[in-house]
């Protein structure tokens, strides 16, 4: 592969590919293909859930596809967050037509499509380079297709729309080209279809308006000629854009005033965050590890100007910038690279400029390209073999040991990444719990962790093993309140693990209520209390709160039912809270975090050991955390969360008396505690002591 080519002729572009061509490019999508097999056995996972199950459109098969092209992907959860991708939505419904709920299928289908790409993208870089040996195309590839930052992508069924749009640009991609030396219109036209698609499946894919002139200028077409050539795929935009506006109305995306998902919205941190996080992605894309799902608040905290990776990642915008300018009227490889990479990135750095949004391993997704253009390319001009054309791959690979050798290297590091990652992606505990172990400063990967496991101890039938999931899941919800004390959706967790796991109304309210007061978006918070309220008996505020959810979300199907069975068991419709009091609206809500604010020297000390051992007790190492939390309680005898947390080790280690003399204790500072009298309870009858079981519960009924 040898010096620099500043110049490809037009003429070099291949007419038609060789039967040794597909075979190379056959070869990458089977490795693509393969690298994901092990998804089969995976199910559902984080969004999956809104974009297959929950999604009424889909589930009504092909004939839901006309409403399919008329939504936000948000839809459903009452969400126009402006994400018209219709395309991934619509392979949902055909495969639940024919499949019925099957994620065998979903992901199989994922791992094909992303095959397909391979064979796309190879196929491509042979137009792009000629004159170089199948050696260049093929390494690109593969560093593309084995890179572990795609298996987000690839993993996720959700994310088929980041596939679909990478596949239909490099399909529109390759018609253009061919369009280049065949002069047929057909292929113009089935060009700008494809491209359509690719706006179709995701909007991202306007970025093929920056890469199409440049590819077809690095072929050698003169820019008079290249800037004609891309006219007609800026008219598939604007129809593409109107056609989104038309089907989601012209009014602005409402975007919710949401620190988890917006955590750089503040004006003064936007610019310096957007750098840090650009150095960031470059990192990533040169040691990808640890992968992880969620990279929200306050995992990457909002940058300023006086902070060093802000700096660094400007520094190397600049630099990197300067280079890509720089040699693009040369046609260097180099800048060509660091154009895709600036391409293909720019919707992350516009998300967060312009939305004050997180960046995620799928902005990524393409910019691998451009890092792998470059890795090869620097690889073979150490090797100084840049282009000879006539010597067979396999021969070429022989002669240039070394720098397929690290190329080969460097792939078998990254595809054993791929399918160590990939049963991670299995379901939402799986997911969650693995990367709580790296993201310990996500308030997001905490919650749903938190969740995960509240569900799986709610569904749980042995006593053990519900009191571990118990323990468990309210302490990952713990932790996320404490990162953002304002954390809606965690509090209204805690509430249903109190309402349907702890079976204890009381402390559910309250929950729920703060949950409202700082997240009344949260259409389960206002549900949840209906369900509370129509189970004790207070129906007029059993229907306020169902209509309450419904002015939220008039889609959220389980306040619909409700709220209709009640109208038609009661003939209640309340839109106005009822004069009956809500005990719980005139309370102040106490603090429910267990943070301490430190103080003084004595309670930087609590924090520390507290911390500590809420962290082990959040790994199911109970008997390691019991010594830090008996220093904590030391230091606060009085402190709640402390002496529960303790209490819940002794109970899960088996020391039952001692567990039981400690929510004793509780009770004595706390005596409306029902949630505390409730574990006390299940001790008792643990320790075969029934009575005393049955006679506290007794108490919690006559509280309730």
């Amino acid at each position: 592969m040898g010096k620099e080519v500043k110049k490809a002729p037009v003429a070099a572009i291949s007419k038609k590919p060789s039967g040794s061509l597909r075979l190379y490019a056959l070869v990458v999508g089977i490795i693509g293909f393969a690298l994901y097999l092990n998804t089969m056995k995976n199910g559902y996972c984080l969004d999956d859930f809104n974009a297959i199950p929950k999604n009424s459109f889909v589930q009504e098969g092909i004939a839901g596809i006309p409403k399919l092209m008329t939504i936000d992907f948000w839809y459903f959860e009452n969400l126009n967050l402006g994400y018209y991708r219709p395309l991934s939505l619509v392979t949902f419904a055909i495969e639940h037509s024919f499949f019925g709920e099957n994620t065998a299928v979903n992901h199989i289908d994922n791992a094909l499509l992303y095959g397909l790409s391979g064979f796309m993208l190879f196929m491509f870089l042979m137009q792009l380079f000629p004159a170089r040996n199948p050696a260049f195309a093929f390494l690109i590839s593969l560093i593309f297709m084995t890179n572990p930052l795609h298996t987000e992508v690839v993993a996720n069924i959700k994310s088929r729309d980041e596939i679909l749009s990478f596949l239909n640009t490099f399909i529109a991609l390759n018609l253009a080209f061919k369009y280049t030396s065949s002069k047929s219109r057909k292929d113009l036209i089935w060009s700008i279809v494809f491209f359509y698609l690719a706006l179709l499946s995701k909007e991202t894919a306007v970025v093929g308006l920056a890469l199409i002139p440049l590819f077809l200028y690095y072929a050698g077409l003169k820019i008079p000629v290249v800037l004609k050539r891309s006219i007609v795929y800026v008219g598939a935009s604007i129809l593409f854009f109107m056609q989104k506006r038309y089907f989601l109305g012209g009014n602005t995306a409402r975007i919710p005033n949401d620190i988890i998902n917006y955590p750089y919205v503040a004006s003064s941190v936007r610019l310096p965050s957007l750098f840090h996080l650009f150095g960031f992605s470059l990192q990533k894309l040169i040691y990808p590890l640890p992968l992880s799902y969620d990279y929200s608040y306050n995992q990457i905290p909002a940058s300023h100007w006086s902070d060093f990776w802000a700096i660094l990642g400007l520094l190397s915008f600049i630099a990197l910038a300067y280079v890509c300018v720089k040699g693009i009227l040369k046609r260097s490889v180099w800048s060509l690279g660091l154009a895709i990479f600036f391409i293909t990135i720019a919707p992350m750095l516009g998300f967060v400029m312009l939305r004050g949004g997180i960046m995620a391993e799928r902005f990524l997704y393409a910019p691998v390209l451009g890092f792998a253009l470059i890795l090869v390319y620097a690889l073979g001009h150490i090797a100084n073999q840049m282009k000879d054309k006539t010597v067979k791959l396999l021969d070429w690979i022989k002669t240039n040991a070394i720098a397929t050798g690290v190329v080969l290297v460097l792939c078998s590091f990254y595809s054993v990444a791929t399918v160590q990652r990939n049963p991670a992606w299995k379901d939402n505990i799986s997911l969650f719990g693995t990367d709580s172990e790296h993201a310990l400063n996500s308030a997001q990967v905490h919650r749903h962790y938190g969740t995960a496991l509240v569900e799986a101890a709610a569904a749980e039938k042995d006593t053990l093993k519900k009191r571990q999931f118990e323990v468990k899941g309210v302490s990952e919800l713990q932790k996320a309140i404490a990162i953002d004390s304002e954390f809606g959706e965690a509090y209204c967790e805690i509430g249903y693990a109190y309402q349907g796991v702890y079976l204890v109304n009381d402390s559910a309210v309250k929950y729920f209520r703060k949950a409202i007061e700082t997240a009344p978006g949260l259409v389960t918070s206002y549900n949840n209390l209906g369900v509370i309220y129509q189970n004790t008996g207070r129906m007029k505020l059993a229907s306020y709160y169902y209509n309450k959810a419904l002015e939220v979300n008039p889609h959220y199907p389980d306040a619909i039912q409700h709220a209709a069975d009640l109208k038609k068991a009661t003939g209640l419709d309340v839109h106005e809270m009822p004069e009956e009091i809500d005990n719980h609206n005139s309370q102040v809500v106490k603090t429910l975090t267990s943070n301490v604010t430190p103080k003084t020297p004595q309670d930087v000390e609590f924090v520390n050991y507290f911390n500590q051992g809420a962290a082990l007790v959040s790994k199911g190492d109970y008997e390691t955390a019991i010594p830090y939390l008996k220093k904590a309680e030391a230091l606060k005898p009085e402190h709640e969360q402390t002496m529960l947390e303790l209490a819940n080790c002794y109970g899960l280690t088996k020391k039952y008396p001692t567990a039981i003399a400690m929510y004793k204790k509780i009770l004595k500072y706390y005596p409306s505690d029902v949630a505390v009298m409730g574990n006390l309870s299940v001790t008792y009858q643990a320790t075969g002591q029934n009575a005393k079981a049955d006679s506290v519960r007794a108490e919690i009924n006559k509280r309730k």
